[in-house]
């Protein structure tokens, strides 16, 4: 079977997952002879190039900005980003990105709940990557067990940032499918409040909160019915989470300005870590 090649350079070998924003391939480098992820990034709405040019070449410009940002960014618990195939107006851009091997929190969730220091462990990581992005005006928006990858080493790595571009334009796309994660997605997101870094903290909290457990506490049975739950019903208490349970209590809270800043969160991560009981969050002034 002849296999596709992008940019006489990356062979396709074979796709891994997708997403709101794309599809995931493993493929083969034939310059460097190593192998490596590439993301196909396109819009959850295929219509749009048709209906809105405008907005279509503004998405693509976005994805190529977030990128380059990425890029610099150079964080170990970052997915490293390699290159980038830019066709230019005929399509959508290729992010060339390391290829992680170990799979995602979500396989590992999908074994057993995780023991709540361990969990701190890589709680302190995600939130690592999620400081560094936030200095430089990136927010994550999707947080989640299956934007996680896992190292060989056990290393953790948060990927998939792009959703942010599209969720800008609208939640909703033209066919009524919604982006982003409705069960990690902070109550403020939902109700359309953006641009507060506490609103991926929230969904650092739920994303810990499902790793220690093994189940989240307000998925319902359909994506509509989820989101009411996250607006309008109190986070259960995590009965699994030891010494983790005060970080989730002080991050699943309703009101962005009460959840408790990065520094004091690594703080609290840190102490859970070494498997002590952190100490509540001072209330804010």
């Amino acid at each position: 079977m002849h296999k596709r090649v992008i940019d006489g350079r990356f062979e396709l070998v074979e796709r891994l997952g997708g997403g709101g924003m794309g599809l995931v391939w493993r493929a083969w480098d034939l310059a460097l002879h190593r192998e490596v992820a590439l993301k196909e990034v396109r819009p959850p709405d295929p219509s749009i190039d048709e209906h809105d040019p405008a907005h279509a070449r503004e998405l693509r410009a976005r994805v190529l900005r977030e990128a380059r940002a990425l890029a610099r960014l150079n964080h170990p618990h970052v997915a490293t980003i390699h290159h980038i195939v830019d066709p230019g107006e005929q399509g959508y851009p290729w992010i060339v990105m390391e290829l992680v091997t170990g799979g995602s929190l979500q396989d590992r969730v999908q074994r057993g709940p995780m023991p709540p220091p361990e969990a701190a462990r890589l709680g302190r990581e995600v939130l690592s990557a999620l400081r560094a992005a936030h200095e430089v005006g990136i927010q994550h928006r999707d947080v989640k067990p299956a934007n996680v990858l896992l190292r060989a080493d056990g290393r953790s790595v948060l990927t998939d940032f792009g959703i942010a571009a599209m969720r800008e334009s609208t939640s909703l796309t033209a066919t009524g499918s919604f982006i982003g994660s409705p069960e990690y997605m902070a109550p403020e997101r939902i109700n359309g409040v953006e641009g507060d870094p506490a609103s991926d903290l929230w969904s650092l909290g739920m994303m810990l909160y499902v790793a220690v457990e093994g189940r989240h506490p307000l998925r319902r049975s359909t994506a509509l019915a989820t989101l009411a739950a996250v607006l309008n019903q109190d986070v259960p208490p995590a009965e699994r989470a030891g010494v983790l349970g005060p970080v989730l209590g002080a991050l699943l809270v309703r009101d962005p300005a009460a959840r408790p800043d990065a520094a004091t969160l690594d703080g609290m991560l840190a102490a859970a870590e070494s498997g002590h009981l952190p100490a509540p969050p001072l209330p804010h002034p």
